[in-house]
């Protein structure tokens, strides 16, 4: 069996465009390398690292191009680069940033979901 090597960049387009969306795999093996990556950089490309991981799951939370089911995945993984960033406060900065990521997730995803499943029982 042989893997071919995509680039990172190409593998969150996918995402975000719900390229993949009846492959679940492809987002795990997404967020199992963003992880496995930020390990080996120091704190702030770490951090960096895990945000924009963050950032792409957010951004496919709220696209209602994409289909309902991989917006959904994504929401459900979400999780996991918000649990990496929660491990980087340190200050009452960070806590307040890390706070504000949290509100933004549970708006967002609240008006993009919520909102998408009555709209789409109706």
């Amino acid at each position: 069996m042989t893997h071919q090597i995509v680039p990172f960049s190409v593998i969150e387009q996918v995402i975000k465009r719900g390229q993949s969306a009846d492959s679940p795999q492809v987002l795990y093996h997404y967020l199992e390398t963003s992880e496995q990556y930020a390990e080996q950089l120091g704190i702030a490309d770490a951090y960096g690292m895990h945000r924009r991981v963050y950032q792409v799951l957010l951004e496919t939370v709220c696209d209602s191009e994409i289909p309902w089911h991989w917006r959904e995945l994504c929401l459900d993984m979400i999780h996991r680069p918000l649990r990496q960033l929660q491990r980087f406060v340190i200050t009452d900065q960070d806590a307040k940033e890390y706070y504000c990521l949290e509100h933004e997730l549970r708006t967002l995803s609240h008006y993009f979901l919520v909102g998408e499943k009555t709209r789409s029982i109706q």
